[in-house]
């Protein structure tokens, strides 16, 4: 109950750092050391050597694709793109259907986002094809709890954080390309159905599953589970037109999440811990990854200003001290599902292919010209 509260007092003050108004304006960020785009090169030249064959078609996958798509964006080297491309022509020549009907789990929708930037790099139009079938699949076919929300897999009715990343930057971002505001708004929708029922009040966090059967929430903010929302929410409002009520209502939860995540920023490594306001739990590499992304593109978009843009050189500082001299990037938890305190911190840490494309994604978003 202390922890909470002294939490919640930090996440108030948090609040007027990341306001709209009366706060710095000035989207620049700092010089920063070591130097991003080199690191950039440095874990995605690992990749390249550690995948000498194509990897599956899978959530992980997906987040490592899009962290090489954006490697080769901010550092114009095409072998990290075509590591990709080899990819996803793998995977259309032996097709995705039988992987999305197996068991109808979200985490084989993740892979589609990849798909579309790579879509927008090269303009094939396979690519696109493959992603309108994921769209259409988690249309027609997916499990949805009674007001709407998508299930984690078929005949599954619980609301998970993860799934909001597996979802709404593909449905957003589908949506855009192909001229169906319809989808962007549906990506909104399942934003807000997940907010009603995992949003903290007090500290602004996501729990990480509600369950409609029993009507509960878990009871702690995993870390990596709101890196997911955070991501989701920033690859959303950047699609959503900023007139309408969906826009408002996203951005005004957003910033309620972001000032949670600023005030459980560990002070002394720049880090997030694996449970957020749990301080005496592990620091995490690919929760401190997703979540710096998110307040470094919340702050580029304009939703939140960064008064403090310590905060950013801080994490970026933590983040960067977790790639090995290989260029391996180390200290991310294995798959994790919703559980008790006691578990979350007793998952294990190796290097995993959603740290890595996560550690890209933010490392490539700072070094951007």
């Amino acid at each position: 109950m202390m922890r909470r509260k002294v939490l919640y007092l930090v996440q108030c003050f948090s609040a007027c750092v990341v306001g709209l108004t009366g706060c710095a304006s000035d989207r620049r960020l700092p010089p920063l050391r070591p130097d991003p785009q080199s690191t950039v090169r440095r874990v995605a030249d690992f990749v390249l050597k550690d995948f000498p064959q194509t990897p599956p078609f899978d959530w992980g996958e997906g987040v490592l694709m899009a962290g090489m798509i954006r490697a080769g964006t901010a550092t114009g080297d095409a072998r990290y793109v075509d590591f990709v491309r080899r990819w996803a022509d793998h995977w259309h020549q032996h097709g995705i259907e039988p992987i999305l009907n197996d068991r109808g789990y979200c985490g084989h929708w993740g892979p589609g986002f990849a798909l579309l930037m790579l879509y927008e790099q090269t303009r094939e139009q396979a690519y696109l094809d493959m992603t309108r079938t994921i769209v259409e699949f988690m249309q027609d076919q997916a499990t949805r709890t009674t007001d709407g929300g998508l299930g984690h897999w078929r005949g599954n009715r619980q609301i998970w954080v993860d799934t909001l990343y597996m979802s709404c930057p593909l449905y957003a971002n589908f949506g855009r390309l192909t001229g169906k505001p319809d989808l962007i708004l549906e990506a909104a929708r399942q934003l807000d159905i997940s907010r009603r029922h995992l949003q903290d009040a007090p500290t602004g966090l996501f729990y990480h599953m509600y369950d409609e059967p029993t009507g509960r929430p878990t009871c702690e903010p995993w870390g990596r589970g709101n890196g997911w929302t955070a991501m989701a929410y920033v690859e959303t409002l950047r699609n959503l037109d900023r007139r309408s009520p969906e826009y408002g209502q996203l951005a005004a939860a957003f910033r309620r999440l972001a000032a949670g995540l600023i005030a459980s920023q560990d002070a002394q490594s720049g880090l997030w811990h694996t449970v957020l306001t749990r301080p005496e739990s592990y620091l995490e590499t690919s929760a401190s990854a997703m979540i710096l992304y998110s307040l470094i593109e919340g702050h580029r978009l304009g939703v939140i200003r960064l008064a403090d843009m310590q905060i950013i050189v801080r994490g970026w500082q933590g983040l960067s001290a977790k790639v090995d001299a290989e260029g391996r990037v180390v200290d991310v938890s294995a798959g994790t599902g919703p559980t008790n305190y006691e578990t979350y911190a007793r998952i294990p840490r190796g290097t995993y292919t959603w740290g890595t494309g996560a550690f890209l994604i933010a490392a490539s978003a700072l070094a951007k010209p």
